[in-house]
Parts: C-alpha cells; structure tokens; sequence
C-alpha cells in the first residue's frame, strides 16, 4: 500500500498499490511523450561555419567545428558558394554549389561505368571529444530543365560519418514517386584522404536525379511530395560527418548548379555518469503472458551528471510493473532511459588554430 501526504490538516489517505502503479505508469508515459515531442538540439551548419573562432558552442556546451573543401578540383559557384545560409541567415539551410563541370561529374550509371565521387564540394563537421546519433534531409536534388535531358546537369548528394577513424554509413531513404533514387557510387582512396578519412576505395550510397522523362528543377522550400529529397540517419553515434554534393552529368550551357541541406539534427542527450544499480529488475515469465518475477540487476544506468565524463542519449523505451494485484501480474509501459553512446572527453585546442 502507498500513502499520500496529509493537505490542509486533512488525514492522509491510502492508495491501494494497484493504483500507485498505474499513477506510475501514467508519470512514465508522461516523461516518454515529452522526451519524443523535445526538440533536441538542431544545428544548421552554416552557422558552424560562420562560427567565431571556427567552433560552434551548442546550448548543451558541446562544440562542433566545420570545413569545407574543394575535393579533386571541383569548385563552388561565386555567386552561391557552398556553406553559405540560403535564402537568408535566419535559415536552417546550408548551400552546396558547383562551377567546374570538369572535375564535379561522377557519371549516370548509364555507360555501364559506377558512378565515381573523384570530385566534389564537401562540408566537414567535427565533434570535439564526444559521439551523436543525427538525422538530416538532403534537398533540392534536382535537374537542369531542358527539352532532352542528355543535355542538362544532374544533381546527387552523399553523406558519409566516421567514429573513432572508422567509416560509418548512413541510411539513406527517398519518399515514395520520388525523381531522386538511392545508387552506388565509388569514392577513390585519394578523394577520402583530402577529406581526412582512411585513404581506401569505398562502395557508398548517393542520391541522386534519376529521371530520364522528366527534368524537374524542384522550387527550393516548395517540395511537399518530396520528389527532390533524400533523408539521411546515423542510428549509430559518429564524431565526423561529410556532406557530399556533384554532377552526375554537365550541362551542355550551364555549368552552375546548387542544392541544399538541413540542419543536422542530433538525438537528446546530456553529460552523464554511472548511478548505483536498481537491486532488482522486473521481467516477463517466458509462456505466461501477463505475468512477471523479478531478479537481482547488475548492470548499472546512467543519469545526466555535468561532472560525467560520458555522453548519454536519452532513448524512448518500455519496462515492466507489477500491477500489485498479486500472482506476479505486470503490466508493460512506456520509459526513457539514458544510454551512454561515447565518452565524454571535449579538448581546449578543438579548433585553435596554430601559433605564428
């Protein structure tokens, strides 16, 4: 039995414990609700960019730092240069643009060559000393509209992350009718190398346009069917990501071209450190629906500690109460808890730049 505090001089009264449980339930479910409608930090990378001192502070005191880089002699377009807000500075958006038809086409696929990423417009972004789940769309991957569409350029983007010198790929999805499909492109050792990842021939994902009947250049914030985007998801923590822009083919009169990116989306999370296991936990009897015991714990959990040298991301889960109506009766409901993705390890010369 639970017993509540006393209100106004009034005697306190008496919960059975069925009802304290499902109080219990309701809080979890509460907390779970609000941790999935949170939004978590969002960063637009162009302001990483425009960063003072070359390093971003996010709200949580985490730090990112960004590069971009010209890769095989693929250029970005004056007027529109890549890593600059779009359409103004209030915006989410970072452009990704080209000028040099000659060094930023990877092929269409359609010579029985892979499409190869030798050159292209990259945007580096660095984490100091912790790892992120993140999320991101890539938009505006689109084509020259012209009447044989042999003749326009053709647009495709990548993504690609690293934890702890290895390569992580993403997921990369496209909605349903889309003009943009998900293709294998190979990216040369010596491109990755420019770009600070291990220096070996990689199969990758890109997006890109893939019609052939129709050469849509898709308005920029006015794509509800996503017909020209790709969307982008590292369920597992990286310390660097790389965005990938190119031509799958020039333009026979145009040689500028330009796409977007969002704002990189990073999963809730917090400094943390190891708390005391909970002695027992409660688990479901195998073939008895309905019906738990429970058994002594020694895993332990993590909490938010700004003094924690690691980085937890908080994750909607469920669990399992006994209901207290006896007979080992539980009932399973919605839980956050934290799970440590990294450590926690942020160095002071993270974007310093080397003395005179």
């Amino acid at each position: 039995m639970a017993t509540t505090a006393g209100v106004g001089g009034k005697a306190a009264r008496t919960l059975p414990a069925r009802l304290t449980t499902v109080a219990a339930a309701v809080v979890l479910g509460t907390l779970a609700a609000a941790v999935e409608a949170k939004v978590c930090e969002f960063v637009p990378v162009h302001r990483v960019l425009a960063s003072a001192g070359g390093v971003y502070k996010m709200s949580d005191g985490r730090e990112l730092k960004a590069t971009k880089v010209d890769v095989g002699g693929c250029t970005t377009m004056a007027a529109l240069a890549t890593g600059l807000a779009y359409p103004n500075t209030d915006s989410n958006y970072t452009v990704v643009s080209h000028e040099n038809d000659q060094h930023c086409v990877t092929g269409t696929g359609r010579d029985g060559q892979l499409p190869t990423y030798k050159g292209f417009q990259g945007i580096l972004v660095e984490a100091n000393g912790f790892k992120f789940s993140a999320d991101l769309v890539l938009e505006d991957i689109d084509a020259q509209p012209v009447k044989d569409p042999a003749d326009g350029w053709r647009e495709t983007m990548s993504s690609l992350g690293m934890a702890d010198g290895a390569v992580v790929r993403p997921t990369m999805t496209t909605k349903q009718g889309s003009l943009v499909a998900v293709q294998q492109f190979r990216v040369p050792a010596g491109s990755l190398k420019e770009v600070g990842f291990p220096a070996k021939d990689l199969l990758i994902d890109g997006a890109a346009y893939s019609s052939w009947t129709e050469t849509k250049n898709c308005p920029f914030m006015d794509d509800p069917a996503g017909q020209c985007k790709a969307f982008v998801s590292y369920p597992e923590p990286i310390d660097r990501l790389l965005i990938i822009y190119a031509v799958t083919q020039k333009s026979a009169n145009d040689p500028n071209a330009a796409a977007f990116f969002s704002e990189v989306t990073l999963a809730c999370g917090c400094q943390c450190g190891a708390k005391a296991a909970t002695p027992t936990t409660t688990v479901p009897i195998d073939g008895q629906p309905g019906k738990c015991r429970t058994e002594s714990n020694a895993s332990p959990s993590y909490a938010c500690d700004f003094l924690g040298n690691q980085w937890c991301e908080r994750k909607r889960t469920t669990k399992w109460l006994m209901t207290g109506s006896g007979g080992g009766a539980c009932t399973q409901v919605p839980s956050v808890v934290s799970k440590v993705v990294s450590a926690y390890t942020p160095s002071r010369e993270f974007g310093r730049l080397p003395e005179p």
